[in-house]
């Protein structure tokens, strides 16, 4: 007896069995049958669970805080300059007994008869 079924790949779209084209569906077909696409699916999926719960900005976020951040150092470097230049200014006039700040130069004694009162005067 003759079989007269066509084979699975002939039809009016098909290539010939041998052909590149017919190569690279058979290729295809065996990537979306194997087990390698379901481990992509499942890091893909894992991958994007956990960026879901990594605390993320976009992009514009990010730019404007990092000019907000430069833009508060600048102000701080600035004010920095004005204390120091302050402080030039406060030691080169030698007005003693004027309370500091520094904590290394120890408490500050005002004379008893002083009119400047302060927390060891008598």
């Amino acid at each position: 007896m003759i079989n007269t079924t066509p084979p699975p790949d002939s039809g009016p779209s098909s290539s010939p069995p041998n052909s590149p084209r017919a190569f690279l569906r058979r290729a295809a077909q065996a990537l979306e049958q194997s087990p390698l696409k379901d481990v992509q699916r499942n890091v893909r999926a894992l991958a994007h669970s956990a960026a879901g719960r990594l605390d993320l900005v976009t992009r514009d976020e990010f730019e404007a805080l990092q000019a907000m951040l430069e833009a508060s150092a600048q102000r701080v470097a600035q004010l920095e300059a004005q204390v120091a230049a302050l402080e030039s200014q406060l030691g080169a006039s030698g007005r003693a007994g004027t309370p500091t700040n520094d904590p290394a130069a120890g408490p500050t004694v005002v004379p008893a008869g002083s009119r400047e009162a302060g927390p060891l005067a008598d």
